[in-house]
């Protein structure tokens, strides 16, 4: 495909990423010296152990860590801890707790470059003499192999705190109650749908000082939690100010970070969520990293202390599935006296693309939103694959099936050669009729008095009209 056409295939986010340029050129400086401690090979959707071995061997010989396995996951996988600093006041951090969760996981890592590199020393030297860091990256190994949520026991360890009927949930409860740390950081992933309060965006960070009992009191170890937090989200507001969200504090008495503040520990859960853009969450694992170290210091100068909690308490709290994917405004439905106007919304979710609801949407936001200026939908018609030649699918062709209203083909595979790299949908489920319907396939065609005007091909919005435009 020709640049110009691929510059109006609209899939993806359609809100633009700020997070270099919103706060000026310190931030671009500080953003430039983030990437040389960038851990190289984790900017992928889904980090197994094996991906994170070979980093924890190559800190076994360095003289300010100390890298010990601390137990096995249920398959017999080795759990390993990261020790540092000398100090009285201890911060235990783990990542990874859901296998399918692994945005801080790099984080960490970064930030384990960021501390041990030279030119830092003069930094180092103003907290490992006050402060003791515990990190435990990939609590979760067995989950994070199958890319899994739970463990092979298909346990939620984030649900064992009390029972402890996992193995990795008593290594991370035994570590606890050696380590005493005043500070524990819960480091995980949410879905990419939380929104961030009823503002349209994403909620690329969330944080939470988890409750210690049913009435959610606030004693000095939450009150402290609350106060590093607003720290934290002050160091990254003028970046990301739009896309920080808090969660419900409701008691959960199984959950590990509910539990830990129970026995007094400054609990901080971080949650990193999607951000416009950004596939493999990039942005948020950035933010990690720049809160960590923002928690550090504060820590070790015990700024915190004299810090508002009203920071804490402004953060708007998430709202589940505030976004999706696509939201598709103003498209005409229907006939004669039976016509109306809808809003469309598309979600990829577990695998899937499917129409997640019709009628009017102006509850959600989009990822990408797409004005259909009044085109109408168009139920989208079959290209049979059964001759003896293969059809030869190149851009030209593609545009003009489209036109014809032909949005996915049926049959043999070895039948289609895609010289396109448009999308291509082959044999799909439970596809759409005459009307735009819910749970079926996102696939079909949006039309006006001079034709197709775009094409929405399993979730994949392509402007047809200015793909033509540019051959």
């Amino acid at each position: 495909m020709s640049m110009a056409l691929a510059g109006v295939l609209l899939g993806g986010c359609g809100k633009e990423e700020q997070v270099t340029d919103v706060a000026g050129s310190e931030r671009v400086v500080e953003m430039e010296i983030y990437q040389e401690y960038k851990t190289p090979g984790l900017d992928q959707p889904v980090i197994r152990q094996s991906d994170i071995l070979p980093l924890i061997e190559g800190l076994r010989e360095h003289p300010l860590l100390t890298v010990k396995q601390i137990g096995e996951s249920y398959e017999k996988r080795p759990l390993y801890s990261i020790a540092l600093g000398e100090g009285e006041t201890r911060v235990m951090l783990w990542s990874q707790m859901h296998g399918d969760e692994p945005t801080a996981t790099p984080a960490l890592f970064d930030l384990l470059n960021y501390i041990t590199a030279p030119e830092q020393a003069a930094w180092r030297d103003q907290w490992m003499g006050e402060l003791s860091l515990l990190i435990v990256p990939m609590l979760n190994p067995d989950g994070a192999e199958r890319n899994t949520r739970h463990n092979a026991q298909s346990f939620d360890i984030n649900r064992d705190a009390k029972a402890l009927q996992s193995p990795e949930g008593r290594v991370l409860m035994q570590l606890a109650k050696e380590f005493k740390p005043q500070f524990g950081f819960n480091l995980h992933d949410q879905g990419s749908y939380y929104g961030v309060g009823d503002s349209g965006e994403a909620a690329t960070i969330s944080v939470l000082a988890p409750a210690f009992n049913v009435e959610r009191d606030i004693n000095t170890s939450r009150g402290n939690a609350m106060q590093l937090i607003s720290v934290m989200v002050e160091k990254i507001q003028p970046v990301i100010g739009a896309n920080i969200g808090r969660y419900d504090d409701t008691y959960a008495w199984r959950a590990f970070g509910d539990t830990f503040s129970e026995m007094g520990i400054s609990t901080i859960l971080i949650e990193s969520g999607a951000h416009p853009n950004d596939p493999n969450r990039q942005v948020a694992r950035h933010m990690n990293f720049e809160m960590l170290v923002t928690a550090i210091d504060s820590i070790a100068s015990g700024s915190y202390l004299s810090t508002s909690r009203a920071t804490y308490e402004a953060i708007p709290l998430n709202e589940d599935d505030a976004l999706v994917d696509l939201k598709i405004r103003n498209v005409g439905a229907g006939q004669g006296d039976l016509a109306y106007r809808t809003d469309l919304a598309i979600r990829k979710r577990y695998g899937q693309t499917s129409v997640a609801d019709v009628g009017d949407l102006s509850n959600l936001a989009g990822f990408l939103d797409y004005d259909a200026g009044g085109a109408r939908y168009q139920m989208p018609k079959a290209f049979l694959l059964d001759g003896d030649a293969p059809l030869e699918l190149t851009d030209e062709r593609y545009l003009a099936l489209l036109q014809d209203g032909v949005a996915y083909f049926e049959g043999d595979e070895a039948l289609l050669v895609k010289e396109t790299q448009l999308p291509v949908v082959l044999n799909p489920q439970r596809l759409q009729g005459e009307l735009p319907a819910r749970r079926r396939n996102a696939t079909f065609l949006l039309s006006d008095v001079n034709g197709v005007k775009a094409a929405i091909l399993d979730g994949e919005l392509v402007d047809v009209r200015g793909l033509q435009g540019a051959q």
